[in-house]
């Protein structure tokens, strides 16, 4: 007679001491929105990272702005930058608007290819953007955004 192993065992199994047992996956657990009451402030800002390859035309526009309910953004600084580096010539305006349209110029490089810039904006909302335009970068570079200060946000 032909032992019969269950469907899942694996043959190696016959000669073990120890008996497979069935693992079944499970979904991660959901914390409720409502949950989150407690609000946190002054932790390092995340999520203002931005990059994209520059067209043809040498101009390219990255947006990033704070997402979800409760965040609230105090940028500092912003550090733009291209991969052809310190021999890239174009300039970056970063600018504080939203979607439709930008409104207040937040700060200005002439050395698009890497610097810092200095932002004087308010506080900023979901909803709100920075939006960094460079002029005259080398088509096919990759342009890079980052920008640096604190947020609040909520947590349960």
């Amino acid at each position: 007679m032909t032992a019969r192993w269950p469907a899942g065992w694996h043959p190696a199994m016959r000669a073990g001491t120890q008996r497979q047992r069935g693992l079944v996956a499970h979904r991660a657990g959901r914390v409720p929105m409502e949950r989150f009451t407690r609000a946190v402030q002054g932790v390092p800002l995340t999520g203002g990272q931005a990059q994209g390859v520059v067209p043809g035309s040498g101009t390219i526009t990255l947006k990033v702005g704070p997402q979800g309910l409760g965040n609230v953004w105090y940028p500092v600084q912003c550090v733009v930058s291209t991969t052809t580096g310190a021999l890239d010539t174009s300039t970056c305006a970063v600018y504080l608007g939203s979607q439709a349209q930008q409104n207040l110029q937040g700060g200005q490089s002439y050395s698009g290819g890497g610097d810092t810039v200095a932002l004087a904006v308010v506080s900023m909302s979901p909803g709100d953007l920075l939006i960094a335009i460079w002029e005259g970068a080398v088509p096919g570079a990759v342009a890079a955004f980052n920008v640096q200060g604190t947020m609040d946000a909520l947590a349960y």
